[in-house]
């Protein structure tokens, strides 16, 4: 199918919520944000063969393209509002994959309130996806704001993406569904402003991202291997640097109390530098491109 027959058949539908899309016709959209919010923007890439295996699912590519990206708009304590879409596909993609991934995206969009407003289309030698999502926000989280005192929290559980990965074709269920289909903590991030002093999501891994944190916050850190919410039969080293939980790590003055997920206190915020893992003597770095 030639690109603006796909774009018309596939795509602009998916843009019919926002006038400013131009029914996905036009050189580039043009948005008013709501009196009053700030544009927080983050794009994000999901490449076959390098975020996920040869042989996925298109509905597994739009999930993990959205939800990753959605992830950094949680850790901001921002609301999904709108995305762009480039999509970069080998020869062998076909209508059938097309209608299964623009479904996925329709779903996605419903759920979290997003609508597609652009992007581009292009051939490659494998899958590449690029969204660029927009989201809204009064005031947003950052990485800097954390002090020596606060203590250290994460959303769920830390590794079971990690340990997916490792195990493909053999691990249960409900772990291989926090590899595809992530679950980004839109309203726990919403719910931070005002608890949180600083935060960040995790995707390269537990202790790389919250060396990141310390880092913009001008801080050290301490945690405790014993205090973590890891996943069951996991090696410590896997799911202290393994990437893809999209959990929320945060800092906080008090305990946070009121979330509808589970939040555990790790560790503490401490003058100085760098992250020290009590528990672990191995390596820490975490995932790097």
């Amino acid at each position: 199918m030639h690109e603006h027959a796909r774009i018309a058949a596939f795509f602009a539908p998916l843009s019919a919520g926002e006038a400013g899309a131009f029914h996905l016709k036009d050189d580039a959209a043009a948005l008013t944000p709501p009196t009053g919010q700030q544009i927080v923007l983050t794009t994000d890439s999901v490449i076959e063969d390098v975020h996920l295996p040869v042989g996925a699912t298109a509905a597994q590519f739009a999930h993990k393209l959205i939800r990753r990206n959605l992830s950094d708009l949680a850790a901001m304590g921002a609301t999904p509002w709108r995305y762009l879409l480039n999509i970069h596909l080998p020869k062998r993609i076909d209508d059938d994959w097309l209608k299964e991934f623009s479904a996925t995206l329709a779903q996605l969009q419903q759920h979290f309130g997003m609508v597609l407003v652009g992007g581009d289309s292009t051939g490659n030698d494998r899958i590449h996806l690029t969204a660029t999502l927009i989201g809204l926000v009064k005031i947003p989280l950052t990485r800097a704001g954390a002090k020596a005192g606060d203590g250290i929290y994460v959303t769920g559980r830390i590794g079971d993406a990690a340990m997916a990965l490792k195990n493909l074709k053999g691990a249960a269920p409900e772990v291989l569904a926090r590899y595809y289909q992530p679950e980004p903590r839109i309203a726990v991030g919403q719910k931070l402003h005002g608890v949180a002093t600083a935060a960040i999501d995790i995707s390269d891994g537990l202790v790389q991202d919250l060396g990141q944190l310390c880092a913009a916050s001008g801080v050290g850190a301490v945690i405790d291997v014993a205090t973590i919410p890891f996943s069951p039969d996991g090696d410590i080293k896997t799911m202290l640097t393994g990437g893809d939980d999209y959990e929320l790590l945060f800092t906080a003055a008090s305990e946070p109390k009121g979330f509808d997920v589970t939040i555990t206190r790790i560790g503490s915020i401490e003058a100085g530098s760098g992250v020290k893992v009590l528990g672990y003597d191995g390596p820490v770095e975490g995932y790097s491109h």
